[in-house]
Order: structure tokens, then C-alpha cells, then sequence
């Protein structure tokens, strides 16, 4: 049995839809309509001393109001600057806006995630969609988002 792809200790990206477990962690967007996202977890008897696991939360989202995202664009217009998202896994990637025009702000990135954790946001300019990338994400209200594989 198994998932093709996952020996070698390869991480596995299973693409998710649901908003809920994101709500408490992505803060900064306001509401979200709609998102797809996946949360990759070493894998299992990887042979490492047993510790905590390190979580990589990526994915793409639209906030219900896309006013959010552009005042955000706006206001903050000085802090961002052009860039090109980096090792986002090709279930994400082939999600993205075609010609996507992606900016990122250190200043916002170190905000969003309240300095609790690491994490990348983008912009795309075009399609007010935000790619997220967040190492070990934590929620404002309690523990991170979890997928149980059953």
C-alpha cells in the first residue's frame, strides 16, 4: 500500500479545501472564501530521534473581500517588493494564476504570524490571491491546523 512518492522519506502534499482549520491562523485577510492548501508533515519513522514534528502550511487563498488584499496593496505600498515564491510544492504551484504578478512584504510577513512563527506571504497583484508558506503555523486561539489521515 502506501502513497506513490512517499518512500525515501519524501514529504507528501495532499491538497485541502476547507476553510475552518485556517480561520484561527490566517488572520490578516479577513474572511475566506475559498482556499487550497496543504500542510506536510516529516514523515513518519524517518529515523530521527522522536521530537517535534516541524509542519509546512502551504497554499493559495481569496479573502471573501478582495477589498481586504488590495487596501492591504495600497496602504502598504513602500513595503512591498517584487518576487518569485520559491520550493512551493507542484500540487500548490499548479493552482496559482497564470502570469500571477507576486509581491511580499518582510514587514507584513513578521506581522501575520505575530513573530510566533516563520511564514511567506505573496500578493498577486492581479488576482488579489495570496500564497502562503508558514513553517510550524501557530493559531491566535489554540493549536495549529491538523489533518487526520485515516
Amino acid at each position: 500500500m502506501g502513497q506513490h512518492g512517499a518512500e525515501q522519506g519524501e514529504f507528501v502534499c495532499t491538497v485541502e479545501r476547507t476553510v475552518e482549520p485556517l480561520v484561527g491562523v490566517l488572520t490578516s485577510f479577513g474572511e475566506i472564501a475559498s482556499t487550497s492548501w496543504c500542510l506536510i508533515a516529516s514523515p513518519e519513522g524517518d529515523g530521527r530521534v522522536p521530537g517535534p514534528t516541524d509542519e509546512r502550511l502551504v497554499g493559495v487563498l481569496v479573502g471573501a473581500d478582495a477589498q481586504v488584499v488590495r487596501d492591504l496593496l495600497r496602504e502598504r505600498r513602500g513595503e512591498f517588493v517584487v518576487t518569485a515564491p520559491d520550493e512551493i510544492p507542484a500540487e500548490i504551484s499548479e493552482l496559482l494564476p497564470e502570469g500571477a504578478e507576486w509581491v511580499e512584504s518582510q514587514a507584513f510577513n513578521e506581522e501575520a504570524t505575530g513573530a510566533l512563527y516563520d511564514g511567506r506571504f505573496y500578493f498577486d497583484k492581479k488576482s488579489n490571491r495570496v500564497l502562503f508558506d508558514c513553517s510550524n503555523p501557530v493559531r491566535e486561539d489554540g493549536p495549529p491546523p491538523s489533518v487526520v489521515v485515516g
